[in-house]
């Protein structure tokens, strides 16, 4: 039950991004439907992992093994390789990425090859002091690439036309299946342009931090095959 009430009231915050949309057009934001939109503003990120000096003592590989549930991924109702659109959906209080479906692995019930669909998370692009931030450490996928994604299926899927699945994990929720490490950014990560940020899987001032998230996202790609 907590579950379904969880995805109903997501479902509703993503029905008053229509609102959302059009409040935002102001600042550039209610333009921003494609990934290929974000070079044409200014955008900057809100925040980066390490920029507190508690995450580096909260961050730890132990600390991503807790209640038997390694890394918050195994109990994903979906689990598959999947190619980003690039279309995105952002409202006030979360952001839908479009992906395609290339191989299932885990949820053959609720997904199949080829099927479209929405991913959502909670946070994305705002508007503050008139800028717009990216509010999240994991960054978008890229059409150029393939991920490995753990899902959870939207119980509401057999009414609407697109299937919704919302994002497994906050930091392990999709992994490019490249491999490739992500840098560390400097600490004025606040002076990037998000829209040179594409390479970076996720955001890190930390070397001690990024090198736990690297370390990790091999593992579980090693753990599917995906490497």
């Amino acid at each position: 039950m907590l579950k379904k009430f969880v995805f109903v009231t997501l479902f509703l915050t993503i029905t008053a991004g229509i609102i959302f949309k059009l409040e935002a057009a102001n600042c550039g934001l209610a333009e921003i439907d494609h990934v290929e939109d974000i070079g044409t503003e200014t955008m900057v990120l809100s925040y980066a992992l390490g920029a507190n000096s508690d995450d580096e003592n909260g961050l730890t590989e132990a600390s991503f093994k807790t209640n038997g549930n390694k890394y918050d991924v195994e109990e994903a109702s979906v689990i598959a390789v999947v190619e980003p659109t690039g279309n995105i959906r952002q409202t006030e209080g979360s952001i839908g990425q479009e992906i395609i479906f290339k191989k299932i692995i885990i949820g053959e019930e609720y997904a199949s090859v080829q099927q479209k669909g929405y991913v959502y998370q909670y946070f994305g692009f705002y508007e503050i002091d008139d800028k717009i931030q990216f509010m999240n450490v994991l960054n978008l996928m890229y059409p150029e690439n393939e991920y490995l994604i753990f899902l959870d299926a939207s119980p509401l899927n057999p009414y609407m036309q697109k299937p919704v699945y919302i994002l497994k994990s906050d930091f392990f929720g999709y992994i490019n299946i490249n491999g490739r490490n992500t840098k560390t950014l400097d600490e004025n990560f606040q002076n990037y342009n998000f829209g040179d940020l594409k390479d970076y899987e996720f955001f890190s001032v930390s070397e001690k931090i990024t090198n736990v998230l690297n370390g990790i996202r091999k593992e579980i790609l090693n753990l599917y095959s995906c490497e």
